[in-house]
């Protein structure tokens, strides 16, 4: 039988003559001709608000960070995705690298790299996924979009992450070599066919398990992971490329708890994908994206609760997809240009899942391990397609408006959802921008998302967001910027949740006594964001931002908060580089807590005189945290060496070893006859001093 590799949908053959019909083209195209203006203001100018961007020199107002910046500031695990999180507007805590935009959870965030969408982009998914598949060191442009995205991206109610990989250009081949105490890294690049080819390569190694042998904590948890990127690509004609890509990642977990079941899990994560741009003349462009994506998920629990109730569970899942989007950019005259563009795709996935609990109940007097037991083996399989208009108009010099619409049709869900969407950007004065954001954002659940662990095997209709956004920026001074912004985004139909009242972390959530699911009716999310930095001088570059927000759900009569809902958020850094050779910096963040579950606990008669202890919840998400802060201090170093340069850094995460907490743990009992619960905080990470080395030729 032909491996599921191999399994290609008929759609590839389509999408590969869409491919090759532009392509066979592309050498007969004529140059433009010499009095033709290329339209690139239109092209480049900015409509949307809510946006960050990474470029390797910045890139204006728009630009929040450089790839210097990503690479000197503080950070843990030299993780992509982390260093995102300090941006406003984004929360996240210190064990995952998904993050929150907005209120909205990571699933509401499309993932694109190199023009394809990543699904499940992190490792290590039983903690939430503690790291991205991503390399840092790999990325040249990142683009994050909090809200108001334009028309081109679908599927997703909160907002996009775009980001493109480095293009080597240097005649010779590069290489490059890192190492710290989480893991290590290579990279190399280069050319052939005298520069019309380029070829790029990533491979990680991590090995967090020895940097918790410093927490102690080596005796129970055992994680590895390890991820691959490749990339090949070669330009046909000057305004014709053609690219493969190939993205792998793998992970494994074992905990071994002493007082609870231990785990062995595995994830697997492979994605292939085809790539052509091309520019027929200066007024029509296009790109097209035939990407084939995998998941294999093999998770497996067994063991004792309190060395009394069993817990036997067994989880496999599959997906494989195939999806192809084509987009298409013409500029109709000066003051014109209209983007569109389509996509389908199709999938199928399989579920095959079992679960046997002993879920300790009080009934009739006495304590008895109540069974539970759930199996479900589902196959299910569909297909997506739609499409987008997106014309630009520039009024005048100083107006430019973008209204869009999008087309989405889902079968699994049976979704067919309309997209208004219209973005406008007005200059003000010289050094002063208006932006402006409203639409409908639809997004339709994964064939890889159905809750079966909670025996909920259903499909959901599509969440649907209405995005809000007024945001002014104006530039100071040279490197110094300013930006307001205001945005609400109301969501219609969310889709049901499961909650862990008492443990969030927890590596079996399913079969713990405090799940409870949640039906909200609507969401929504408010909020002012602030950011002034100054950016690009010789020595010092410093950010600040603050941000107000709130975000709840309606579920029945009630009114809950969001998960992450902290109504205060600042942040600010500051980097000093007394020389070229050396740069130093420091980050310090502060949120008000985020909402929790109390617990209490209660004593119920038995049979025969004797009392047990029975946990009980207060108002669900009615408590809160204590505030959060953290400081985080890096300094790094250039050594030229003959060959290349070598970087030393040095990093402390919670320099000040602040005890955060994230929960709180009970310890019951009863002395002298009362009752009693000693609370204890679950803190988030503590002080960790981290060390690395990198070489670059």
């Amino acid at each position: 039988m032909c491996p599921p590799c191999c399994r290609v949908h008929p759609v590839v053959l389509v999408a590969l003559f869409s491919l090759w019909a532009p392509l066979a083209a592309a050498g007969s195209n004529p140059p433009a001709a010499p009095g033709d203006e290329p339209l690139v203001r239109l092209e480049r100018m900015v409509v949307t608000p809510s946006r960050f961007s990474l470029s390797p020199e910045g890139d204006g107002s728009i630009a929040t960070l450089t790839h210097k910046d990503l690479e000197t500031l503080p950070q843990v695990g030299e993780d992509l995705f982390r260093s995102i999180a300090r941006l406003p507007g984004v929360a996240a805590d210190d064990f995952t690298a998904k993050f929150w935009v907005r209120g909205a959870p990571q699933r509401q965030l499309l993932v694109r790299l190199d023009g394809a969408d990543l699904l499940e982009p992190f490792h290590l998914k039983d903690v939430d996924g503690a790291l991205s598949i991503i390399d840092l060191q790999i990325i040249s442009r990142l683009d994050l979009m909090t809200g108001g995205f334009n028309s081109d991206f679908g599927n997703r109610a909160g907002g996009v992450l775009a980001m493109e990989t480095l293009t080597p250009a240097r005649p010779r081949p590069s290489a490059s070599l890192g190492l710290s105490l989480t893991g290590m890294r290579g990279g190399t690049g280069g050319t052939f066919a005298q520069g019309a080819g380029r070829w790029l390569g990533s491979i990680r190694r991590g090995y967090p398990d020895i940097a918790l042998r410093f927490e102690g904590r080596a005796e129970e948890i055992f994680p590895r992971y390890w991820d691959a990127y490749g990339k090949v690509e070669y330009d046909i004609s000057p305004d014709h490329t053609v690219s493969l890509h190939a993205l792998h990642s793998a992970d494994t977990l074992r905990v071994e708890d002493n007082g609870g079941p231990d785990l062995r899990s595995s994830y697997d994560s492979d994605a292939l994908w085809a790539r052509w741009r091309g520019r027929f003349n200066d007024k029509l462009s296009a790109e097209s994206v035939l990407t084939q994506s995998w998941l294999a998920w093999r998770r497996d629990g067994a063991g004792l609760y309190a060395n009394r109730y069993r817990l036997d569970l067994h989880d496999r899942r599959t997906l494989a997809s195939t999806a192809w989007r084509q987009d298409w950019s013409l500029a109709l005259n000066g003051r014109a240009l209209v983007r569109a563009g389509w996509f389908f795709e199709t999938g199928s996935a399989s579920y095959a899942y079992s679960l046997y609990r002993e879920d300790p109940v009080v009934e009739n007097g006495v304590i008895i391990g109540r069974p539970r037991t759930l199996r479900l083996a589902l196959e299910p399989d569909g297909n997506a397609w739609g499409g987008f208009v997106a014309p630009r108009f520039a009024f005048t010099s100083q107006l430019a408006v973008e209204p869009g619409l999008r087309f989405d049709r889902n079968s699994a869900t049976g979704d067919r959802d309309v997209s208004p969407r219209l973005n406008a950007v007005h200059t003000l004065a010289k050094n002063t921008t208006l932006r402006a954001a409203w639409g409908r954002y639809v997004q339709a659940q994964g064939l890889h998302e159905l809750a079966v662990p909670f025996d909920d095997p259903s499909f959901y209709p599509a969440e649907k967001a209405e995005h809000r956004i007024l945001g002014l920026e104006h530039l100071l001074a040279k490197g110094f910027n300013l930006r307001l912004e205001a945005f609400q985004r109301i969501t219609a139909d969310p889709r049901p949740h499961w909650l862990n009242r008492y443990d969030i972390y927890n590596i079996f959530p399913e079969a713990q006594t405090d799940r409870l699911q949640l039906r909200p009716q609507q969401a929504e999310a408010r909020g002012l964001e602030m950011i002034v930095q100054r950016r690009g001088q010789e020595r010092f570059d410093w950010t600040l931002s603050y941000a107000w927000s709130k975000a709840q759900e309606t579920v029945g009569s009630v009114k809950l908060p969001g998960l992450r809902d902290q109504r205060h958020a600042f942040y600010g850094d500051l980097a000093y580089a007394p020389h070229p050779r050396w740069r130093f910096s420091a980050a310090w963040q502060y949120h008000t807590g985020w909402p929790i579950t109390d617990v209490g606990y209660s004593l119920v008669s038995l049979n025969g005189g004797g009392r047990a202890i029975v946990r009980s919840f207060g108002p669900t998400l009615g408590a809160r945290l204590p505030a959060y802060h953290r400081l985080d201090l890096r300094a790094s170093h250039l050594i030229p060496l003959r060959h290349g340069g070598l970087k030393v850094f040095v990093d402390v995460f919670n320099a000040y070893d602040q005890a955060n907490p994230i929960a709180y743990d009970y310890d019951p009992a009863v002395v002298g006859g009362v009752l009693s619960a000693n609370k204890k905080p679950r803190n988030m990470l503590p002080l960790i001093p981290s060390i690395g080395v990198s070489w670059d030729l």
